[in-house]
């Protein structure tokens, strides 16, 4: 028992005394008093169960570069602005592409210290280019249309899945929970991320490598979103398991990880036709000449992408139906475009994309109504700097705010709508075409940007369109759509109900026609095995 105890005990008095002598944060102004809480955690002045209720006055009371300290001590800059994100992230981005320490992440994946092998939280250095050199072939643009198929399929099993459970709740008044919702959007996302990362088909929420995958994802996210007593006082990593609780705890999870993960790694590297793992090892092989990259090191590079891509989108794509309760003109509108360029007769493919810009201003315009994460990865400053009148201390941490981003008037104006609206026709220039000039801060800015946002857009644009085709969303009851619960860095809304039904007698048919005798097998379904050219 004392042994256990001991090292809290001395751990949370070197923690007073860290967070009463650091202090590193300076402004040209000096009559200008730091903030006392920070726009994240912001936990004494908004409603938990609205997390960001406040949000949109915190912005406007201190502008664009916004100067905050963690406990009044730990320094803070948050960026409310585009220009402000991408002049440090982009055009400044070599002092400002590293994380902030996360002793942590660090010993749940048995590395030292910014060598975290959750490549999310590594350095920027030539380990992670290297290993991002290993990931781009399979997840940019010359590689995305391999998916497509594999998203078609999985967005018609989607569909087969969602007529069942209307059926089963009543056919023409379908109450669903949006929990069961997003069990079945997590199902179809998992899917087309691992069948492109690895191979593997998950044809069920039952299916038991997904289901100890998202164990061991829930595990990890909890660590990342939630730093201990060592992201405080890094000396206490050197204590070992038998006097440190926290060196149990993550050598554990490392090995369940690191289990898991070479089992995923093997099972890419056996199956049929082509995957993001055979891209990988191929990249590997060219690039780097003194010695192969361990395969515990690209089994954890794969990781981090597949659980990037299967935790994320779920959430995103249910804000499409609060969005519905919000604006019902919108899915009016779909069901008109679809029924002009996709008819009844047949779902929605990728080659009908070009026609269908308006799916895509949906998209893009649920990404910045409700971004899954309004307050972005931080990062770490390298050096000291100043922008726009603000000083930047060296070790400073800083955050991009994606929900002020998306709400940037200098950037999207109010023309067609308040910017606090949902209004998809944003998106669309006086053409009728999707607008490319617009940043969609989700997916972040400069060298770590997602490396996947091509991939992740592709398969919401097939969900959604198959989505909107196939049914009718119905408001059963009032939806506060600033509702949310919060899981690590991500956002999700809260529980609610909706209605949804096919929207004809005709929508049966040609779902279950295109289901019978479909496509299964991932090795027909993503092609013959060719590398990408690296």
């Amino acid at each position: 028992m004392a042994s256990d105890s001991t090292p809290v005990l001395l751990a949370a008095a070197a923690l007073v005394t860290v967070l009463f002598v650091v202090s590193i944060f300076k402004h040209d102004d000096p009559s200008r008093k730091p903030l006392k809480l920070p726009i994240i955690g912001d936990l004494h002045s908004s409603p938990v169960e609205k997390p960001l209720s406040n949000w949109d006055q915190w912005i406007k009371a201190n502008g664009p570069v916004a100067a905050s300290k963690l406990f009044g001590i730990v320094p803070m800059v948050v960026l409310n602005t585009s220009e402000a994100a991408t002049e440090l992230f982009g055009k400044r981005g070599a002092y400002y592409s590293n994380r902030p320490s996360s002793v942590s992440m660090e010993m749940i994946t048995g590395a030292g210290p910014g060598k975290s092998k959750f490549t999310l939280m590594h350095d920027y250095d030539a380990d992670l280019k290297l290993h991002h050199r290993m990931l781009s072939p399979s997840l940019g643009a010359v590689a995305a249309p391999r998916y497509q198929p594999l998203m078609e399929l999985e967005s018609k099993q989607l569909l087969v899945d969602l007529l069942s459970a209307t059926q089963a709740l009543g056919k023409d008044d379908a109450v669903m929970e949006s929990t069961e919702m997003h069990h079945l959007l997590e199902r179809t996302q998992a899917s087309v991320i691992l069948g492109l990362h690895y191979g593997i088909r998950v044809p069920s929420a039952s299916d038991p490598v997904f289901n100890r995958i998202i164990d061991v994802h829930k595990k990890v996210t909890y660590v990342a979103a939630n730093p201990g007593l060592v992201d405080f006082v890094p000396p206490l990593r050197h204590l070992p398991a038998l006097v440190s609780p926290w060196r149990r705890a993550a050598d554990k999870l490392f090995k369940s990880q690191s289990e898991l993960y070479l089992f995923l790694l093997y099972q890419g590297m056996n199956a049929p036709g082509w995957n993001a793992t055979k891209q990988a090892r191929a990249v590997a092989a060219k690039h780097v000449e003194d010695e192969s990259v361990p395969e515990l090191d690209l089994a954890f590079t794969l990781a981090t992408s597949v659980q990037g891509g299967m935790e994320t989108a779920p959430r995103q794509m249910l804000w499409l139906l609060v969005a519905a309760h919000a604006n019902p003109d919108f899915v009016t509108r779909a069901h008109a475009v679809l029924d002009k360029f996709v008819g009844r007769k047949r779902l929605p493919r990728f080659t009908d994309r070009s026609k269908l810009s308006y799916i895509d201003a949906i998209m893009s315009e649920v990404m910045r109504w409700r971004p899954i994460a309004p307050g972005s990865i931080p990062r770490r400053a390298d050096k000291e700097d100043v922008i726009q009148g603000t000083r930047i201390a060296k070790g400073a941490t800083l955050f991009a705010n994606t929900w002020a981003i998306g709400r940037d008037k200098q950037v999207f104006g109010e023309e067609v709508g308040d910017l606090g609206a949902f209004v998809p026709e944003r998106w669309l220039d006086v053409d009728g075409n999707v607008r490319t000039d617009l940043p969609l801060a989700v997916f972040g800015q400069g060298r770590r940007s997602c490396l996947g946002k091509r991939v992740a857009a592709d398969n919401i644009f097939m969900v959604f369109a198959s989505l909107l085709w196939a049914f009718d969303i119905v408001p059963v009851d009032e939806v506060d759509n600033m509702a949310m619960d919060v899981t690590g860095f991500m956002t999700m809304p809260s529980e609610f109900r909706f209605g949804i039904k096919p929207r004809g007698p005709w929508v049966e048919e040609v779902i279950q026609s295109n289901w019978k005798g479909v496509e299964t097998d991932l090795g027909k379904v993503m092609g013959e095995w060719s590398d990408v050219d690296t």
